[in-house]
């Protein structure tokens, strides 16, 4: 459970910032006022409202750095400072630290260039809380405690209130519970009343899920009066945020439903845990689906429903495998108390020797980590010390001397851990390359058989009415020519299957041979829309939507007229009427092209075979060779959207 409340602890600014939902219409709109904004604040603040609606995919950075570019030309601060701070979060939520620090190193020289701290400490603590994630918990006080001490030296309160939070999150994972609580209490001290909704709801709901993991019941409650007002405020004050934060609300609803459970009243317990279950969804913030489990544990718990309690709580399992073994731990340990309570002390017994092995190799692993670090730290320090005490050279022997001692009990832990961790190592090694190997078993009999299948229907097709024409002598012309169309028919399907299947290997194999040559991409696009509508007799409507002009790039325009084209227009005959639009925009810092189709028949489950499967493989690998990427979305809402790219230098 340590795990997953750092990383919910973490994540809470990201789960904020990432809360609204896209609107095609209002990007229509802020679309057309762009193209005609003057170069000003306006002009930033359109840009700004686009980016948000297309946030966790690669059009969000797009605009993002549209809006940086825009805001450096124009000399505009806030924005600079704004655009390189979501940046920071888009990469905080992905969890890529090395995107994170290159981000906020170019935040820290805006920052200190032009005095300007508006963003810098709220940045600064996504990249210390990525120390905490990723287990480099003494790195993460360390830093914490110089943004503190920057903070005040530049009387930031908001920034002092951060650094005490990023403490609370450290200090929490290493088991300081009361260093962390002293740090959350410092946190609430330092707010006031002219403080952001926004910062109020987030320092209240991480206390929440502080106070919930040290089963402080009534500073928790306090704490949840206290966020439901200040979001409520915040709501009234913009009503259309008010489905931006599902998510929150049913954080918010768990956490009231395990207060009622621990002081005994199960029935408003049931009625929280119920307005929970209105806000879950598969898109959920996993943290947040374990902590609604784990309530319901509880409450079944309490209740002596003990069947119900041990469902919810494998359910929690699955789910926490994901992101935290160790929390994994914890959930098997309550468990086996609840088969204890069941009566089942045997099973219970077998339980708690597993999770004390487990729990006894994890701590042993965080201590080491947590030595290295120490070790790590102690070397900076140590070269500062050289350098400002050159002539106290006692401290110094004393340095060294402490320093050997450490590299030892370093050295012989480390021997002992990773002698340990090879053997393990080896054991999972060759598990998984068993599952690989039978997974690959697996998929290859499918594959033959699903291929089976498809090649013998033609082919039976095509030599069944060859004997009838060689045969029966009694066929009159019409039927002649009947049983040629349908034999023609099928052999083309068995060309075309056969043809698709040998190009997936040579692709796979990275074989194929292209024919490279230079194409003027608008051009080919419109030929491709044209083709949709003639090939389909009429029945795809096909739109093309461009702010590129002009690109040319070197490819295979075959090729890649024949995969673009297989996404426009049905795979199988079909005479319904359908609305297929291709959008096209230019990345410029990754430099790529990109390509976005919706409502494609390929993806559309009416019409899901073996065929189309390859075909979309053989699409994904295409564009992949051309340095470009292949996604499929499976929201049916948005109609299936197929986004797929070209490196523009390749």
């Amino acid at each position: 459970m340590i795990k997953r409340l750092i990383i919910a602890l973490a994540l809470g600014t990201g789960i904020l910032f990432t809360a609204n939902a896209q609107n095609s219409a209002v990007k229509d709109s802020l679309l057309r006022i762009y193209v005609t904004a003057p170069h000003d604040s306006t002009r930033l603040d359109v840009l700004h409202d686009i980016a948000r609606l297309d946030q966790q995919t690669p059009v969000f950075l797009y605009y993002e750095n549209k809006l940086l570019k825009e805001a450096t030309e124009q000399n505009n601060l806030r924005y600079q400072s704004l655009a390189t701070y979501e940046h920071i979060i888009y990469f905080f939520n992905k969890l890529d630290l090395k995107r994170v620090t290159q981000w906020m190193n170019r935040m820290e020289v805006l920052a200190e260039k032009h005095n300007y701290y508006n963003d810098y400490f709220k940045a600064k603590k996504l990249q210390i809380e990525m120390y905490t994630i990723n287990q480099q918990i003494e790195l993460a006080i360390h830093e914490a405690n110089i943004m503190y001490d920057k903070a005040k030296k530049l009387n930031d309160s908001n920034g002092m209130r951060e650094a005490c939070l990023c403490l609370m999150t450290s200090y929490i994972a290493t088991l300081r519970y009361e260093d962390g609580a002293k740090a959350l209490e410092e946190a609430f001290h330092l707010m006031s009343p002219q403080d952001r909704p926004m910062d109020k709801i987030n320092l209240l709901s991480k206390a929440v899920l502080a106070y919930s993991f040290l089963h402080n019941n009534e500073k928790m409650y306090a704490s949840l009066e206290q966020m439901k007002v200040a979001i409520q405020d915040l709501i009234t004050a913009t009503p259309a945020l008010k489905n931006a934060y599902s998510a929150l609300y049913m954080g918010m609803e768990t956490q009231y439903a395990l207060y009622y459970v621990r002081t005994g009243n199960p029935k408003k317990a049931w009625e929280q845990l119920q307005k929970a279950d209105e806000y879950d969804t598969p898109n959920t913030f996993l943290p947040y689906r374990v902590s609604r489990l784990q309530a319901y544990a509880e409450y079944y718990r309490a209740r002596k429903e003990y069947e119900k309690a041990l469902e919810s709580l494998d359910n929690a399992i699955t789910l926490t495998l994901q992101m935290s073994f160790p929390d994994a731990i914890l959930y098997m340990a309550m468990k086996a108390d609840i088969l204890v309570d069941m009566g089942h002390p045997e099973v219970a017994i077998n339980i708690y020797r597993k999770v004390m092995r487990d729990k006894d190799s994890l701590y042993r692993g965080l201590s080491n980590a947590q030595m290295e670090q120490i070790q790590s730290l102690y070397n900076m320090d140590k070269l500062v010390l050289k350098r400002e005490q050159q002539q106290e050279k006692i401290h110094y022997f004393v340095l060294i001397v402490i320093g050997i001692a450490l590299l030892a009990l370093i050295a012989f832990v480390i021997h002992m851990y990773f002698s340990r961790k090879r053997l393990q190592k080896d054991e999972k090694e060759m598990a998984r390359l068993s599952e690989i190997a039978e997974e690959a078993n697996e998929v290859k009999s499918r594959f033959l058989a699903n291929m089976s299948y498809n090649i013998r229907i033609p082919l039976n097709n095509v030599v069944g009415f060859s004997q009838l024409l060689s045969t029966d002598m009694g066929l009159d012309d019409k039927e002649k020519l009947e049983y040629s169309e349908i034999i023609q028919a099928n052999s083309t399907d068995l060309i075309q299957l056969v043809n698709d299947v040998l190009d997936l290997s040579r692709l796979e194999a990275k074989m194929m041979k292209f024919q490279i040559q230079n194409c003027e991409m608008r051009e080919i696009c419109n030929d491709l829309i044209y083709m949709a509508r003639r090939d389909s007799n009429g029945h795809i409507h096909a739109e093309l939507e461009s702010d590129v002009e002009h690109q040319m790039l070197r490819m295979d325009a075959n090729r890649f007229n024949q995969a673009v084209l297989s996404m426009l227009i049905y795979p199988v005959p079909n005479d319904t009427d359908r609305e297929v639009k291709m959008q096209l925009s230019k990345d410029e810092e990754n430099q790529l092209l990109i390509f976005r189709i919706t409502n494609s028949p390929l993806v559309d489950p009416a019409f899901a075979s073996q065929q189309v499967s390859i075909r979309l493989k053989i699409n994904q690998l295409l564009f992949e060779h051309f340095g470009g990427s292949f996604m499929v979305s499976e929201s049916a809402e948005n109609g299936y959207p197929i986004t797929f790219s070209i490196a523009t230098l390749w």
